[in-house]
């Protein structure tokens, strides 16, 4: 984009990645220096956060929760934390003689509402956790309603289902072994079916079909009983049934209709059965009226926030991409075997130049996987994280939907050790990625069609503008990170003319805390916020995209788990957008960086979001994928499609916890024709309310002075001129006192180039822990705090409390030369979901967490 200041470059710096993720002084340093300086800050959690009152932490104060009587009472919804295990198992703690075989929650729960545990301990076949659902009943006893007694297969996750209203016991046992675990209870956002009804809107006998590209041949082979209706085999192509050959499908059956169209709806559908299982067709789909929204199949689509608030949906009925569409992710590489990344890459390359940062040992070659991240922490797999928000394989049952189901990804890998690369390495990896001339000495059979670059830092070299401009004349559309520092000091080299710079919004669509903003953002993205779960689905509002999961065996043998995390950053933003442009892409190939610009300066591509037109927080706006789609058909010149009017809201479920007494509902068209409001119902709840009018932000508010304590449901009811629309709500009345608590913190303050750490401690008190460094030596540090439940020294271990200062995913250096205080930022509970195919097997394991000072982050 063409930014609003000229901007001299003159430094070649390290580049850093642009994304996100009362205690008593028990500090520790071998540094001497004469200067010394205090740092202090403070650690928020979500009101809906808890912990397991009773973990192995020997530095906890222990509540027993083994049994009904001494269950303790818990929030709705809650992301909760604990550890179990049987006697003899796990680290060496307050729990391992004893054992704590069983963990008890009261909750007031409501019908329909989901519980799921998810297992920390990713050594699955010595630890297996199980969940149970029990109800008190009148006489004293008590009945299990349900059990999820999984054995801890992969991609498994215990989970039940609410049958009805009331006060229930909620049981989390040891069977084998010991873990950690999250406890999640959240609204069922699950709504949409996903198979194919009679009764749903489609045209009888009306086929549509994808090809896959070896498939065309074969093209002629199913028009047998079929009739097309096109004949570009490369974009989607409408068969229609002939009557006659497709009755042969139920002749035998000796089944009756309520009229012949049913019965020829039923035809198309058992046609299309058909279809799906041949592997050289990628879609095959009925012919829907009323533009009903391509919803994708993968289990942890619902917790995808992000993709409504950019009308996703809308856009697919479109295109869901095209796989002659290439984005080139320039990052930490990718986990090339995961299955939801696995069928859409494409041949890479690595351009890490200095071995002493490769972590493979080796520099230039033609490798782009992450081999993990031998630091603290443990690898992000932030480049996995990246390319699976543009394009995760999608439909396919496993994992999370892409924005673009069938763009290619070009992974590129720059940054190793430390989530650093150089400028150079960088440079050399775009040129490749336009197909130009480069240190590998070759190029891609197809260059790519965009890049993201979600990476970045205060400089970069006077060159690199001249390389933007280089790849714009090769006709390559760069998208990039605004970076997290919450400043208007531009980030390169999204600031670079040319580059489209990102920033994030939340799910509210506010900026979110961390992102950057000034003259230099261009448009804005869904980038998350890890703290809050403001619709209330059990899981904090970070952006969940493809990541692995470092684990080791006792004999050093590294395993890397392929998992699903939410993190949060404009690193998450920036794919968001590359995906869109795909997309656009897809149905226009011949378009241009300088069409996309303008584009968007048009605002024909977003929906404006703070002052009227382009402002420095949000650009020109958020991003909206369906407007985007239809702008660029129109580009292309060809006939634009008209969307049937379709009533959106965002989000899609509110969750007032026990504090909140406001929220915000966004309506809004996903259509071209007129739509408006009839009627918006509340469901009988006089505690709730509402202002607002037409397609709008609408306020919703609760009143709770006439409420009892307990958990509250309802549903808004928003009726259109076209569709009705249910937006759950949930909200709890109790103790004012109860507050946000993710267990007892570790704040460590850590030497990234020594590894040399200090450390104090602190308890939440309001749902806010405080903390204060004294005696600090100048220099260069990153704050990490978090829980220790299984007491192995090692905070931020899976199913463990964790927060970083800005973002966990990408910890800010600070450099001490002063005191400091308001050192803010979140902790909370994030959770790995298993995929499906699970492991990849390195040579060397390392910790998953931070280490205390009682051991040494050095590894063997």
């Amino acid at each position: 984009m063409l930014k609003h200041k000229h901007i001299l470059i003159f430094l070649t710096l390290l580049i850093f990645m642009g994304c996100n993720s009362d205690g008593d002084n028990d500090s520790s340093s071998n540094e001497t220096s004469t200067s010394r300086f205090t740092l202090s800050g403070n650690i928020f959690v979500a009101s809906n956060t808890a912990k397991d009152s009773d973990v192995n932490d020997v530095n906890t104060s222990e509540r027993s929760n083994n049994n009904e009587y001494s269950a303790q009472r818990i929030p709705n919804p809650v992301i909760l934390g604990g550890y179990v295990n049987q006697p003899g198992s796990g680290s060496n703690g307050s729990l391992k003689i004893i054992g704590d075989q069983n963990d008890f929650f009261e909750v007031d729960l409501r019908t329909g509402q989901t519980i799921a545990l998810f297992v920390a301990n990713q050594n699955l076949g010595n630890n297996d956790l199980d969940l149970g659902l029990i109800k008190s009943n009148a006489d004293g006893t008590t009945t299990i309603v349900d059990a999820s007694v999984g054995e801890g297969k992969a991609g498994e996750t215990e989970m039940l289902v609410v049958p009805s209203d009331g006060v229930y016991f909620v049981q989390v046992q040891a069977y084998l072994g010991a873990s950690n675990y999250i406890l999640s209870i959240g609204q069922n956002l699950s709504v949409t079916y996903h198979g194919m009804r009679l009764s749903d809107d489609f045209v009888p006998g009306d086929v549509i079909v994808k090809f896959a590209a070896d498939g065309i041949l074969h093209a002629q082979s199913i028009t047998t009983g079929m009739h097309t209706k096109s004949t570009d085999t490369s974009r989607r192509m409408l068969f229609s049934l002939d009557p006659n050959q497709s009755r042969l499908l139920t002749a035998t059956r000796q089944l009756k209709f309520v009229s012949p169209e049913h019965r020829l709806k039923y035809e198309t559908l058992m046609k299309i059965k058909q279809l799906r299982k041949r592997a050289d067709i990628i879609e095959a789909s009925p012919n829907y009226r009323l533009s009903a929204l391509r919803v994708p199949n993968d289990p942890n689509y619902r917790y995808q926030w992000n993709h409504p608030l950019i009308k996703l949906a809308q856009a697919w009925d479109i295109t869901i991409g095209d796989p002659s569409v290439i984005v080139a992710v320039i990052d930490s590489g990718v986990l090339l075997r995961h299955p939801d990344l696995q069928g859409n890459l494409i041949q890479g390359y690595d351009f890490i130049s200095n071995v002493d940062i490769s972590l493979d040992g080796d520099g230039l070659d033609p490798d782009p996987s992450d081999p993990g991240e031998q630091f603290p922490g443990g690898g992000s797999f932030h480049g996995s994280h990246v390319a699976g928000t543009i394009a995760a394989v999608t439909n396919n049952n496993n994992g999370i939907a892409g924005v673009a189901w069938l763009t290619k990804i070009m992974p590129l890998r720059v940054t190793g050790e430390g989530g650093a690369g150089y400028d150079y390495d960088i440079s050399q990896a775009i040129r490749y990625a336009a197909g130009l001339p480069n240190d590998s000495r070759t190029v891609p059979a197809q260059r790519a069609d965009i890049i993201n670059l979600s990476l970045g830092g205060p400089a970069v070299s006077s060159g690199f503008q001249e390389l933007m401009n280089e790849v714009r004349d090769a006709g390559v559309i760069v998208v990039a990170a605004a970076g997290n520092e919450d400043s208007d000091v531009p980030f390169f080299p999204a600031a670079l003319e040319g580059v489209i710079s990102v920033c994030a919004v939340n799910i509210n669509k506010e900026r979110a805390s961390y992102s950057n903003y000034g003259y230099s953002v261009d448009v804005a993205a869904p980038g998350g916020d890890n703290t809050p779960d403001i619709n209330g689905d059990g899981m904090p509002d970070g952006i969940i995209s493809t990541v692995g999961d470092e684990v080791g065996d006792e004999s050093g043998r590294q395993t890397i788990e392929f998992t699903f995390r939410p993190l949060e950053g404009t690193s998450m933003a920036a794919p968001h957008v590359a995906g869109v442009i795909s997309l656009m892409k897809a149905v226009n190939p011949g378009l241009t960086p300088q069409d996309v610009d303008a584009l968007l300066s048009r605002e024909k591509i977003t929906d404006d979001l703070g002052a009227k037109g382009r402002d420095d927080d949000f650009g020109y706006g958020l991003i909206n994928a369906q407007k985007a789609v239809l702008a660029a058909i129109e580009v292309s010149g060809e006939m634009v499609p008209q969307p049937l009017p379709q009533l959106i809201v965002t989000p899609r479920a509110l969750n007032f916890g026990l504090n909140r007494t406001s929220a915000t509902i966004t309506l809004s068209n996903g259509g071209g024709e007129e739509l408006y409001i009839e009627n918006i119902n509340v469901g009988g709840a006089e505690f709730l309310s509402w202002q607002g009018s037409g397609l709008s932000d609408y306020a919703i508010k609760v009143d709770r002075s006439h409420l009892t304590t307990g958990t509250f449901t309802s549903t808004i009811t928003i009726t259109s001129n076209v569709n009705v629309v249910k937006i759950p709500v949930i909200l709890q009345v109790g103790d004012p006192n109860i507050t946000g608590d993710a267990g007892f913190h570790y704040i460590l303050l850590i030497d990234p180039d020594t590894l040399e750490t200090q450390e104090t401690r602190a308890t939440a008190k309001d749902g806010v822990y405080h903390f204060k460094f004294d005696s600090v030596a100048r220099g260069t540090y990153i704050i990490v705090a978090g829980s220790d439940f299984n007491n192995n020294g090692f905070i931020c271990d899976a199913g463990e409390a964790c927060g970083a200062f800005f973002t966990l995913d990408d910890p800010t250096s600070l450099d001490i030369n002063a005191y400091r205080d308001n050192i803010d930022f979140s902790s909370g509970f994030n959770v790995n979901f298993l995929s499906k195919t699970t492991t990849a097997v390195g040579i060397k394991s390392s910790p998953q967490g931070f280490a205390r000072p009682i051991q040494t982050h050095r590894f063997q």
